[in-house]
């Protein structure tokens, strides 16, 4: 696990107050050789009647790819809800599910949506065979609301938080135009997981290829950050949306787990009054995580960094710094925008959309930023014409939430 951190800082209209932007990277590796750590993975599926058609197909489809790149020890299982629940195959080693290929392809649409019966069930095969040091992870798809079993939100967050606590992870996949997604954001939140969105149906497979991917590079698992400001120094924001806890002073943000294949960042801006050419200390920063290790074990590690800043340089301005925050002030702007359009606020959501891409475009000229600014202006322009649908709501939200977590490489998948 390697951190760096980049800063750039300039003077307020108060020459001797400063304005201070630190963004931080996280970096893992995956452990060598064989050393990988084992997966105990339970995909748990809806197959209530609004699945029927290509969308149960491709779930299933998706399914069968993601358990044949497992490898042969881990231990995989599947369930499936509707009204009822079926556990499809029992958790086991994958190299002795044989004929697994062939149940799921026999899974068929059925009545409502019990997902918490189908999500305790997956919890139930995952704990058959948890262990310390091993990825203990549900992958929970629907594409409905919680309508069957406990439908209340807080109860169920409860259940995926409590899941966490003993090492059960949850991801949530939201299938098509009718799930909640604010529930499965939250859930996934609670579950110490990821939540995908899934807009058309074959883009299951890349959505199962993605989990799958950071789960095959895994470096840290529960990794948690916390920040203690030095006296007389205010935290001016958090741009990174990581779940938050303030407990006396400490802002503890729960990053979740740390993949090869993706760094963390936090990006944060704060304030302190500064003079002269000392150094100023601004903030003690402290990583927490359970890392892999190249034997094969898990290793708890804390890694402590000062931040701090020397006025004497003058201003400086870091190209990196302004573009993280350019394309996550995009990410609030979006969550701004789909408030506004829920409270009939179409047009004040649409001016923050243009406005976000007006900046977007003067920082990030290349086609990255070309793409944010052409989505921006779309989604502007369907709320503007309030031809803003169900469909839009869940990818501008998916994309929201992917930015604002530092999830980038998720825009490959939902582009449209």
């Amino acid at each position: 696990m390697n951190l760096s951190i980049l800063l750039d800082h300039s003077p307020t209209s108060d020459p001797n107050r400063h304005l201070v932007r630190a963004l931080l990277r996280i970096e893992g590796t995956v452990p060598e050789g064989d050393n990988r750590i084992p997966l105990n993975l339970s995909v748990v599926l809806d197959r209530s009647g609004s699945m029927a058609g290509p969308k149960l197909h491709y779930a299933a489809e998706a399914a069968k790819q993601l358990l044949s790149h497992v490898y042969p020890d881990d231990i995989t299982s599947v369930v499936t809800f509707e009204s009822e629940v079926q556990v499809v195959a029992v958790a086991a080693p994958r190299k002795t599910q044989t004929t697994l290929s062939h149940l799921i392809s026999l899974i068929g649409p059925g009545g409502m949506t019990n997902l918490s019966g189908g999500w305790l069930q997956g919890r139930t095969e995952v704990e058959r065979n948890k262990a310390e040091e091993q990825s203990n992870r549900i992958i929970l798809m629907t594409d409905g609301l919680a309508n069957n079993g406990i439908v209340d939100p807080d109860q169920l967050a409860q259940l995926f938080s409590e899941a966490r606590g003993q090492g059960v992870m949850t991801s949530t996949i939201g299938f098509g135009r009718d799930f909640d997604e604010r529930l499965l954001e939250t859930l996934a939140d609670a579950g110490g997981g990821n939540t995908h969105y899934i807009e058309h149906p074959d883009q299951a497979p890349a959505v199962f290829k993605s989990e799958l991917a950071e789960l095959l590079t895994l470096s840290a698992q529960n990794l948690t950050a916390e920040l203690r400001l030095e006296p007389g120094v205010e935290l001016a924001a958090v741009h990174h949306s990581y779940p938050r806890e303030d407990d006396n002073g400490t802002l503890r943000l729960r990053l979740g787990d740390l993949y090869a294949s993706e760094p963390k960042e936090i990006l944060i801006s704060l304030g302190a009054v500064a003079s002269g050419d000392a150094e100023t200390p601004l903030a003690s920063l402290e990583i927490r995580g359970d890392v892999l290790t190249d034997e094969g074990g898990v290793e708890e590690r804390t890694i402590s960094l000062p931040i701090a800043f020397s006025p004497a340089e003058g201003p400086v301005v870091h190209p990196e710094i302004r573009r993280t925050l350019v394309f996550l002030e995009a990410a609030a702007a979006r969550k701004e925008a789909l408030e506004d359009e829920r409270s009939g606020r179409n047009e004040l959501g649409a001016t923050k959309l243009r406005e976000s891409a007006r900046q977007v475009r003067y920082i990030a000229d290349d086609d990255e930023g070309r793409e944010e600014v052409s989505d921006l202006m779309r989604m502007a322009d369907h709320l503007e014409e309030r031809t803003f649908s169900l469909p839009d709501a869940k990818y501008m939200s998916a994309r929201s939430y992917g930015a604002s977590r530092g999830k980038m490489s998720r825009k490959e998948i939902l582009s449209r």
